[in-house]
């Protein structure tokens, strides 16, 4: 496992080919043992804890920051280990996590994933909730836009601000689970609390507060746009190539090819399109074909 500040762990990490979330540890260092954020799909990361000299019988807590499968998949095998250990998660996808797998979303990204529900043992319905683990206090922020139940922990460890968020990059538009201004105020919410470090659910650990200020503000901007391609403007082509260098310096490097393929077809002699392209085949991203689709699947008007 890789430390982020003493007590804190990235189990999980990072990995762009997976589909997947990060998952992290926080050792209470009392009666309270360990907690997880986040659980993921795969569970054979979680068991290298014990490598590192943990123990999967004391993961007591697992914090559960939203309502899509590769953040809690595996919460039933925690079970197996410590049949106590409480779940914690927003009211509003707690349903989500106790009930069977149902609809086109499980099943176009997670086909035929096998899914035993838990309990939610505690629901979260107070924003800026506490939750005290020995002497280590959690805050619940609610920031609805990528679901209506996501859920940031903020908590205050060796001197620093760290904000565990789930999918801060996920798709947060006016489709599905999303809601841009609900997004929209989410982020600003959490940009006032001007935490030292991001424990991000699918890109790697953000840290100084400046850059956690640019990655949140990046992402922000980027779901503006997204939104008006996929329900507005479908065929902007300065959109599309402004979404194509956002996603460059984020570092999302699958989305660069994806909105310069798409341009592509719009705009087949775009020059700059096809730099990205050269500069993208250097680091060799994972192929995907997601703006198109989900303008397909999404817009109403005429193209």
């Amino acid at each position: 496992m890789k430390k982020v500040v003493d007590n804190v762990y990235v189990v999980k990490p990072f990995d762009p080919k997976a589909v997947d979330c990060c998952v992290y540890l926080i050792d209470t260092k009392s009666d309270d043992g360990l907690i997880l954020v986040d659980a993921g799909i795969t569970f054979e990361q979680i068991q290298d804890i014990e490598k590192d000299g943990f123990n999967l019988a004391d993961i007591k807590h697992c914090l559960i920051t939203h309502g899509h499968l590769d953040h809690f998949g595996v919460c039933f095998r925690l079970k197996e280990f410590n049949k106590d250990i409480k779940f914690y998660a927003h009211e509003l996808d707690a349903e989500r996590i106790e009930q069977k797998l149902t609809g086109p979303f499980p099943n176009q990204f997670y086909a035929n994933y096998k899914y035993e529900p838990v309990k939610v043992t505690h629901r979260i319905t107070i924003d800026n909730e506490i939750l005290k683990f020995g002497q280590l206090e959690v805050k619940c922020i609610h920031i609805p836009g990528h679901t209506p139940g996501s859920i940031a922990y903020i908590s205050e460890i060796s001197e620093k601000k760290i904000l565990f968020a789930g999918d801060i990059p996920g798709i947060a538009i006016n489709i599905g689970d999303g809601n841009l201004n609900q997004y929209i105020n989410s982020m600003e919410k959490i940009l006032k609390f001007a935490v030292d470090i991001l424990c991000e659910g699918h890109e790697e650990v953000s840290q100084p507060a400046e850059k956690v200020r640019k990655f949140i503000k990046g992402y922000l901007e980027f779901n503006k746009k997204l939104n008006s391609i996929v329900l507005e403007t479908p065929k902007d082509t300065e959109v599309l190539l402004s979404l194509a260098i956002l996603s460059d310096e984020l570092g999302w490097y699958s989305s660069v090819v994806d909105f310069c393929n798409y341009l592509l077809e719009i705009d087949p002699q775009n020059s700059e399109a096809k730099r990205l392209l050269e500069k993208m085949k250097e680091l060799n991203p994972p192929k995907i074909e997601f703006v198109k689709r989900l303008i397909e699947e999404n817009y109403k008007g005429d193209n």
